[in-house]
């Protein structure tokens, strides 16, 4: 699980260099605090069901029962329509879901997940307001030592604010790509200051 999480490391490097070089010119790049709640027990659900079964018997996840999380984006623009992110969240929980062997700890601890991947709006300009669908891959680890990967999917809304700034909200999937991870829904808002 090291090597996965050193390869995505990488890619999210390898992958912000890029951006500043590949395209010629001046390409903006942010960096976002975020907060985000994760809903574990509505991906469980979906998990074993359907999405409709789920909505039908009304069990989505309220907001009082997820997890709360604080972190920092970076992102660099790729294109005008193409926006190349890293996430690093942390969060303090007491219920680690998608960890079988840390399921007995009846303590609090860290979790933290580090994500890379894609933006890809559906304006080329900058609007005022900008919806995208974003993909990426993710790795979270509860306690720094139970690791498990994931890859997020999902919707987005940009909503430009001031001097270069941008309000992001976002709602994502959380795929399962290894055993010990349970899928989860992230809701997210962040604030983006330019740095450039």
């Amino acid at each position: 699980m090291k090597k996965l999480l050193f390869s995505l490391i990488a890619l999210g490097l390898i992958i912000s260099a890029q951006a500043q070089t590949s395209m010629g010119g001046k390409k903006k790049t942010s960096v976002a605090i975020r907060f985000n709640a994760l809903d574990f027990g509505t991906g469980e659900k979906v998990q074993n069901g359907t999405i409709g079964s789920v909505l039908n018997a009304k069990e989505w996840g309220k907001y009082a029962s997820t997890t709360k999380s604080f972190g920092v984006n970076y992102t660099s623009q790729y294109t005008d329509q193409v926006d190349l992110y890293s996430n690093l969240d942390l969060a303090i929980t007491r219920k680690p879901y998608y960890a079988p062997n840390a399921l007995r700890r009846s303590n609090e601890d860290v979790m933290t997940s580090f994500e890379s991947g894609v933006n890809i709006k559906t304006f080329k300009g900058d609007y005022r307001v900008n919806p995208y669908v974003t993909a990426g891959l993710g790795i979270r680890t509860f306690a720094f030592r139970d690791y498990s990967a994931y890859a997020p999917v999902g919707l987005g809304l940009q909503i430009k604010t001031c001097k270069g700034s941008n309000l992001n909200i976002t709602s994502t999937y959380s795929i399962k790509m290894s055993k010990s991870f349970a899928p989860t829904y992230n809701y997210g808002i962040s604030y983006s200051f330019l740095l450039n």
